[in-house]
């Protein structure tokens, strides 16, 4: 059980206020989820603009970075040296793109309590969409969570060391395992969907290595 620590109570109940309103507006559980999904990330959008300009300048400063690890590849001590004053003079933080996904931990903890105890049919509705009956689990959906994610990574760039490259695979199967874990896919709607916008928002944001003169394009940003 989620304590009310992880769960401020001052977001669960207009989250739930919000859902109950726009599926009476809309008469759909699951469009409800959606548009409840896009106002959050409306919400924070200026926490998503600042994690994408730290990926940005991480990626500006990685050949750097690769130069500083194969030159001192023999000598720890001095490469972490190196790495400082490069992270110093270049003026970026390698953590400062986790900063925004933990201010995000409490919105995505209230939202799974929101679904948790948000029952549609007591507002005469149902659990269905499209193919799926939301209070169970999905095995689409959580197929989508893993094809997001990966796309998501591709967006951003494939890693280059083979560990990161592998890691790149292992945590979109893992999610999707979690995702079909789920005793419900109300979550896992609002998470492909959160996904799926936060592509778009990579796709139009300017100089992100993989879109620049055309999706795929590796050209500096």
């Amino acid at each position: 059980m989620i304590t009310s620590f992880l769960v401020p109570e001052w977001l669960v109940k207009p989250m739930t206020s919000l859902l109950g309103w726009l599926l009476e507006t809309t008469g759909n559980y699951g469009v409800a989820i959606i548009l409840l999904t896009l106002v959050v990330r409306i919400v924070i959008l200026p926490l998503t603009i600042y994690q994408m300009k730290s990926m940005k300048r991480m990626q500006e400063v990685q050949p750097l970075m690769k130069a500083i690890q194969e030159k001192y590849k023999d000598n720890p001590e001095k490469m972490n040296q190196e790495m400082m004053a490069l992270y110093q003079k270049e003026k970026v933080n390698p953590f400062s793109g986790c900063l925004p996904l933990l201010v995000q931990l409490p919105i995505l903890y209230a939202l799974f309590a929101v679904f948790q105890a948000f029952d549609p049919v007591a507002h005469g509705y149902t659990y269905q969409f499209l193919w799926a009956d939301l209070s169970q689990r999905d095995i689409p959906l959580a197929i989508l969570t893993v094809v997001s994610m990966i796309l998501q990574q591709y967006l951003t760039g494939m890693a280059t060391d083979p560990n990161q490259r592998m890691m790149t695979w292992i945590m979109p199967i893992m999610f999707g395992w979690i995702a079909f874990t789920m005793p419900t896919s109300s979550i896992v709607l609002y998470w492909v969907v959160s996904t799926f916008f936060g592509l778009i928002q990579q796709a139009i944001y300017p100089g992100f290595p993989r879109l620049k003169g055309g999706l795929g394009s590796k050209g500096e940003a």
